[in-house]
């Protein structure tokens, strides 16, 4: 029989032991099911008081756990369009937002060019600014009724409006899950409206 603790304070989960237990026909689910599930109830709440998600622990561990309820919120339809992009250490402002336009129809080239738009205001082959391509994403997610940007590996503090990225009064439809093996990054940085914090042990 494994053994696991599982401890819930505030908006803080924290995973200390994983495994399930079959006894009969009785299954008692493990820890990693239990924050599985904390994570789509998370995603699955239309309140404006939760719109970021944080999953802290190793990019192992936290890797795993946000792909799989990627993959929960594909089989369940609870977006219109999921979004991926990685952060990393040095963040790249330009890179980050081709990732998401890419997803969502909108072509940048790593320069920050217009590749492929239907946006006549800026045309095709026309090198805009940081703002203004943050501008054309915000204003084509806000088109999604339902919308899901995962941000994987973020060190620091990152500005969403200036990636484009809208979300609470701005768009509520909006869920931005942020992945970080930073307590401190999610919590005072980022600002998460829920931490979910995974142990390896």
């Amino acid at each position: 029989m494994s053994q696991h603790l599982f401890s819930c304070s505030d908006n803080i989960i924290e995973v200390r032991f994983q495994g399930a237990t079959n006894l009969g026909d009785m299954y008692i689910p493990s820890t990693d099911d239990k924050v599985k599930q904390q994570i789509m109830d998370a995603l699955r709440v239309r309140d404006q008081g939760e719109n970021i998600i944080g999953l802290c622990g190793s990019v192992k561990r936290v890797k795993h756990f946000a792909k799989t309820a990627i993959r929960r919120a594909e089989r369940d339809q609870l977006f219109q369009e999921i979004i991926t992009t990685n952060v990393t250490k040095k963040p790249d402002i330009t890179k980050i937002q081709a990732q998401i336009g890419k997803a969502i129809g909108l072509n940048f080239d790593d320069k920050g060019v217009v590749v492929k738009s239907t946006w006549w205001k800026f045309g095709n082959n026309k090198r805009i600014t940081t703002a203004e391509r943050a501008a054309l994403l915000c204003a084509k997610m806000k088109e999604l009724q339902t919308v899901l940007v995962v941000l994987y590996d973020v060190h620091g503090k990152l500005d969403l409006g200036e990636i484009g990225i809208p979300f609470g009064d701005d768009h509520n439809g909006c869920k931005i899950l942020v992945t970080s093996t930073s307590v401190e990054v999610l919590s005072k940085k980022m600002k998460v409206h829920k931490l979910i914090q995974i142990s390896e042990t």
